[in-house]
């Protein structure tokens, strides 16, 4: 029996950009040339600050930032930028904050009332059951020999998730009753 592949593709949208600190402290940032959603969630896993329908203002500094590349694994690089540059792409992304794009993945919009705050990914776990909602990670049962994988939640439909593994984004999405999916602990209030 072979898999029917689907010839949907999600419509490009404008540039991306990505930018933050790496785990060493030293400054990172990318630009992408259109919107996909292998690239922000690569870039939420890192935690770093995605902007995708960025402001004029926004756009003449990030167009400073290295062209960034995304791997079949997944994984983004982030070339390493300048101190300055990062410190100008914070001030010009102040009013800028995290939210859920039309997919369900985090993506940076403008925000008047100037709160910043994270991707789902990385600290908004859902912390019960009635919580899940796009873009949050769960876990999923594969089998006693695969044991458990993290998948994020592409789309909720009452007590239907549809899901893609985290770790394997060119995968096919799945679907899984909410009932079968395990929580991660989302720490401290």
């Amino acid at each position: 029996m072979s898999k029917k592949t689907s010839s949907k593709t999600e419509p490009a949208r404008g540039p991306v950009y990505v930018y933050g600190l790496d785990e060493n402290g030293k400054p990172r940032g990318a630009r992408f040339p259109e919107h996909r959603d292998n690239i922000v969630s690569a870039a939420m896993d890192m935690g770093c600050r995605i902007v995708i329908d960025a402001t004029p203002e926004f756009s003449g500094i990030a167009t400073k930032l290295p062209a960034g590349r995304i791997y079949s694994s997944g994984k983004a690089f982030l070339p390493n930028i300048r101190k300055d540059l990062l410190e100008k792409l914070m001030a010009a992304g102040k009013g800028i904050s995290i939210a859920k794009s039309k997919g369900g993945n985090g993506a940076a919009h403008p925000d008047p009332g100037g709160s910043s705050t994270r991707s789902p990914i990385t600290s908004g776990l859902p912390r019960s059951w009635d919580a899940i909602d796009a873009g949050h990670m769960v876990l999923i049962h594969e089998s006693p020999e695969d044991g458990w994988w993290e998948a994020v939640v592409q789309v909720r439909d009452g007590e239907i998730l549809t899901l893609r593994f985290r770790d394997y984004p060119k995968q096919p999405t799945f679907v899984r009753h909410i009932n079968t999916v395990a929580l991660v602990n989302p720490g401290p209030l």
